[in-house]
């Protein structure tokens, strides 16, 4: 006999790969500005965790930029890319949950800002994924005097940490075609990295890439870390996709255990035979 589970899984998965699922419209706005988890439309500890998170990667950013500035050298970097887009990613979610505890009424479905924050939130989750391995896996030996800094953690390892448990507590859903959204992310900066190396650009050290592996002297190198660069977006939107189906499982999981607490009902006491 067929798992009706499994078919169930597979059958979610095809229905992902359809035109319309590249759209960015979904109908109930509120699953953008609430919790997973929470009970009710209005939940005041998500708004103050939506800042916390969002304060979180503002001191991260801040203090990077105030000690790695180097005349603007900050901004070549994918890891700086990401960084700040977890900044914009939280703070912008923040606000939006700070406006729909105040008002539910205000996000039409729809809404362009709704279409933003879904965009950005998935990309920054991808790109977050994508930057901690290919940084552990790849390029941390290149640089080992800095790998145990704090910042060097904060960047490639909170980062991911704290965008893939935001996964776990967002309520909106995942869509595989949204890959594209990180994939050209990754795309242009692949791009940014050859114009950068074609117009003399260094990197702080003074050397002619950003990054080791992404030396166009080399081209055979930098050609198969872009083309591992772009594979590895599309097994990680595969990750994400695979995180929203676990947490709406696990939501569905608890919501079921509840509803089948047995009620216990007072049965009537036999009356005594009469004599």
């Amino acid at each position: 006999m067929d798992n009706p589970n499994k078919e169930s899984c597979c059958q979610s998965l095809k229905d992902e790969f359809q035109r319309s699922k590249f759209s960015l419209y979904h109908e109930d706005p509120g699953v953008f500005c609430r919790s997973q988890w929470q009970k009710g439309e209005r939940n005041l500890i998500w708004v103050l965790y939506r800042w916390v998170l969002a304060a979180f990667f503002a001191a991260g950013v801040i203090g990077s930029m105030m000690q790695d500035f180097n005349g603007g050298r900050w901004f070549i970097y994918l890891t700086d890319w990401g960084f700040t887009l977890c900044l914009f990613t939280c703070t912008y979610g923040a606000v939006i949950a700070t406006i729909y505890y105040f008002n539910q009424s205000y996000f039409a479905p729809g809404h362009r800002a709704l279409k933003i924050y879904w965009i950005s939130h998935y990309t920054t989750s991808v790109l977050s994924m994508l930057i901690t391995t290919v940084f552990w896996a790849a390029l941390s030996s290149t640089m080992p005097e800095v790998a145990g800094e704090l910042y060097n953690l904060w960047c490639h390892a909170f980062n991911s940490i704290c965008m893939v448990f935001d996964c776990f507590m967002v309520a909106y859903p995942n869509r595989l075609m949204h890959f594209v959204y990180p994939f050209s992310v990754v795309l242009i900066f692949l791009v940014h990295s050859l114009i950068y190396y074609w117009t003399g650009g260094t990197d702080i050290d003074g050397n002619r890439f950003i990054y080791f592996a992404l030396d166009w002297a080399r081209p055979g190198l930098a050609i198969g870390f872009v083309c591992a660069s772009l594979a590895l977006i599309c097994c990680f939107s595969l990750v994400a996709f695979g995180i929203y189906r676990l947490r709406v499982s696990m939501y569905n999981c608890c919501g079921k255990r509840q509803e089948e607490v047995p009620t216990l009902k007072a049965t009537p006491k036999e009356s005594s035979p009469t004599v």
